[in-house]
């Protein structure tokens, strides 16, 4: 691997580390549309009828499945949490790939300064 080669997978490497120092505040979980009852007798969900839609947003923790009712109003933030969290496994799949082609191309006394 030429020495230009091997400084362009360092910038990019740094700016990796950039974005994941920069991202948004994030969380693990999945978010899902679920038909539900509303609870009133008088309506036709009570009786069979359609049900109405909400979301669901469930998260596992120390091996327990937590699930919460998402609000309409809290729905973009709970999405772009997701989102984030999503990014962040992508950043440390790139980093992985980056420093995997760095050690495969610099030798062992190259490697232990860094």
């Amino acid at each position: 691997m030429t020495d230009a080669q091997i400084a362009r997978l360092e910038h990019r490497r740094e700016r990796l580390l950039d974005e994941l120092h920069h991202l948004p505040d994030l969380m693990r979980g999945k978010v899902y549309e679920r038909q539900r009852k509303c609870g009133r007798a008088a309506c036709a969900c009570a009786s069979g009828g359609p049900r109405h839609p909400g979301l669901q947003l469930t998260v596992n923790l120390g091996g327990r499945t937590r699930t919460r009712y998402v609000r309409l109003g809290e729905r973009a933030a709970v999405e772009a949490k997701l989102a984030a969290y999503r990014r962040l496994w992508e950043l440390v799949d790139e980093l992985t790939e980056v420093n995997l082609a760095l050690f495969n191309a610099l030798p062992v006394e190259a490697q232990e300064k860094q």
